[in-house]
C-alpha cells in the first residue's frame, strides 16, 4: 500500500516528542513490511524509509481548521489511505483514519478516530485503538541496574507527578534522577536533575535505572516512557490511571494507588526480572505490531470504511 502519514511537526525529534518516535517507528516498521510510506509534514523532516512531501505550515493550518479546505490538491499521487496524526477538517477524497495521541471531550472524535489504549478509546467514546510500539533493537536492554530511581517526563507538567516522585524516593531512601526538565535541588544530594535527555544519553539512564517512577494524577492515553523502560530491562511503578494497567503486568512492575504503595513497591523490586521486562515488549509492544494493526485498518479503509472493530495489539 502507499500510504501517506500527515504530522504537524517535523521528525525525527532529537529529545522531547513521543509522538514524533511513534510516527518515526511506525513508518519504518510498513516499509520493512514491504509498504510505501509517505510522510507529509512541514518542511524539515528526514526519514531514512519514506518519500517526504514538505507542506507550506499554512496548509497544514488550514487543513486543520477548516471544514470547507479542500487537501487533495497538495497531496501526492496514488496514496491508498491517509493517516492523521493530528485531528485535521479538511476534506479528502482519500480513505482516512485519524490517531487520537492525547485526552479530550468524550464522544467528540470523528468516525475515523483510533485511540492509544483500549481505555482511552472507551474514555473518549471511540471504537478502535492500536497500541504503541517500538523498535526493541533502538533501546539497551542491560540485567545489572545501579541503585537509583528514574523519573523521565515533562517537569512541568504536574499531571506527571515529578513531586510524588521525589516524595517516595524520600521515603523509600533511594536517590532519584529526573530527566525532563531543570528541577534544582541545592539542599538534597539524593535527587539529581539532569534536564531534557535523548539519544544515548537517555538509552543509557533507561538502562542503568533501578526502576522507572510513573506517578501519574491523571488517566494516561498510553504512556511511551513506560515501554521504553521495559525495553531497556527496567521495571516500572506506576499509578493505576489510564492506560498504565495495560501496560504494566506483575511481571514487569507494580501498579500503585498510594505514595505508601509506591514506597511499598520500591522495597519489592528484587521480585522483577529485567528479562521479563524486555520479553512483554518484545511480546507485545513492538513497532512491527503497532504496523501491522495499522495496516489492517488501511485495509478496512481502503475497501469501503472502517468498522468499529477494535486492535488489541496482542503481538505480530
Amino acid at each position: 500500500m502507499r500510504i501517506g502519514l500527515w504530522f504537524h511537526s517535523t521528525v525525527p525529534v532529537r529529545r522531547y516528542g513521543g509522538t514524533q518516535r511513534v510516527v518515526v517507528w511506525l513508518v519504518d516498521a510498513l516499509a520493512e513490511l514491504g509498504h510505501e510510506p509517505v510522510l507529509l509534514t512541514p518542511p524539515g523532516s528526514r526519514s531514512r524509509t519514506a518519500e517526504i512531501v514538505a507542506l507550506p505550515e499554512r496548509v497544514m493550518r488550514r487543513a486543520e481548521a477548516e471544514p470547507d479546505f479542500e487537501l487533495d490538491a497538495h497531496l501526492p499521487p496514488g496514496l491508498d489511505v491517509l493517516h492523521f496524526h493530528s485531528v485535521t477538517a479538511a476534506r479528502t477524497s482519500v480513505p482516512r483514519l485519524t490517531t487520537i495521541h492525547g485526552n479530550g471531550e468524550a464522544g467528540t472524535f470523528g468516525p475515523d478516530s483510533v485511540f492509544v489504549s483500549r481505555d482511552h478509546m472507551e474514555r473518549m467514546g471511540g471504537s478502535r485503538y492500536v497500541l504503541h510500539g517500538l523498535p526493541p533493537g533502538d533501546y539497551t536492554f542491560r540485567e545489572r541496574k545501579r541503585e537509583w530511581l528514574l523519573f523521565l517526563a515533562k517537569v512541568r507538567w504536574k499531571v506527571k507527578g515529578v513531586d510524588r516522585a521525589e516524595r517516595v524516593a524520600r521515603a523509600a531512601g533511594v536517590p532519584l534522577v529526573i530527566a525532563g526538565g531543570w528541577r534544582p535541588h541545592p539542599f538534597d544530594r539524593s535527587i539529581r536533575s539532569v534536564g531534557m535527555v535523548g539519544g544515548e544519553r537517555k538509552r543509557e539512564l533507561l538502562a542503568d535505572a533501578r526502576a522507572l517512577l510513573f506517578p501519574v494524577r491523571w488517566e494516561e492515553p498510553f504512556g511511551l516512557a513506560v515501554i521504553e523502560a521495559l525495553a531497556s530491562g527496567t521495571p516500572v511503578l506506576a499509578s493505576r490511571r489510564g492506560s498504565l494497567p495495560e501496560l504494566v503486568s506483575p511481571e514487569t512492575g507494580f501498579l500503585c494507588d498510594s505514595e505508601e504503595a509506591f514506597v511499598e513497591a520500591v522495597e519489592a523490586l528484587d521480585r522483577i526480572e529485567p528479562a521479563a521486562c524486555r520479553a512483554r515488549v518484545e511480546e507485545r509492544f513492538t513497532a512491527r505490531r503497532m504496523a501491522e494493526d495499522y495496516l489492517r485498518l488501511y485495509r478496512e479503509a481502503a475497501g469501503g470504511g472502517v468498522g468499529p472493530a477494535e486492535s488489541t495489539g496482542g503481538g505480530a
